[in-house]
């Protein structure tokens, strides 16, 4: 765990974060042994510092010590991402990502989470 990320332990604190009150959050599955998973850990943290100011959680699972926290999701490889808001899967991203796609995919959460239209977050 980092100053940025949390780590998710138990299955309450998994719960919190899905529910209808969650927030908008974006979820690493990883584990120790994955090579794509350390490669992306910094950018990940990077992105979780910038983001500090904005109502988007980061969060991550370690799939190896708390494989009972992935079975729910179904998650096949790691690392694997899920972007969740108010407990609704919003979408799921497979593989190690870029700062830049990250970052990216942090932003369209944002604003899927302030309501915003297909046509602003095509436009800005």
């Amino acid at each position: 765990m980092s100053e940025h990320t949390t780590d998710i332990t138990s299955k309450s604190q998994l719960s919190e974060i899905m529910s209808e009150d969650g927030p908008p959050a974006l979820i690493d599955f990883w584990a120790p042994w994955c090579g794509p998973c350390k490669m992306m850990a910094p950018a990940y943290e990077d992105v979780a510092e910038a983001f500090a100011d904005e109502p988007v959680e980061f969060y991550k699972i370690d799939t190896q010590a708390h494989p009972e926290l992935s079975e729910p999701f179904h998650v096949q490889s790691i690392p694997t991402l899920i972007l969740v808001d108010g407990g609704e899967i919003l979408d799921n991203l497979i593989g190690a990502q870029s700062e830049a796609q990250l970052k990216k995919r942090a932003e369209w959460l944002l604003s899927k989470h302030r309501g915003e239209g297909f046509l602003k977050r095509l436009f800005g």
